[in-house]
């Protein structure tokens, strides 16, 4: 990661141990998240501007489906095997007040603060 100031429009937090599915639906690793986006990683190229849909956990039974706009996809590692795994940027689509303030209160579960500073990526 570089010291460079971020260019989002909305500060970022370092996440570990959620898993959501985006579009096939396929496995995914949030990397990182705000309420305008995530970086995500999972096998399987996604195109640029292409839609998806990304599934994270709430407190509610069901996962909350948020739709996304992919910004950028690039390999990030390759398996032993062969298989490719590819960091994917989202930009969150049409969230609603009430999907805003449930990612908020996801994103501050896993310890980020309210309205703190995160890391840039």
């Amino acid at each position: 990661m570089s010291n460079e100031p971020q260019r989002r429009r909305v500060v970022r937090f370092r996440i570990r141990g959620i898993s959501g599915a985006i579009t096939t639906p396929q496995e995914a690793e949030v990397l990182d998240l705000s309420v305008t986006g995530a970086l995500v990683e999972h096998q399987g190229m996604l195109r640029v501007d292409a839609i998806c849909f990304l599934d994270l956990p709430t407190s509610a039974a069901e996962p909350m489906t948020i739709q996304c706009r992919v910004i950028h996809s690039r390999v990030s590692r390759r398996e032993p095997e062969g298989a490719l795994y590819y960091r994917t940027g989202v930009e969150f689509l049409d969230l609603t007040p009430a999907a805003e303030q449930a990612l908020g209160a996801l994103i501050r579960s896993y310890g980020a603060p309210e309205g703190g500073e995160g890391e840039g990526g």
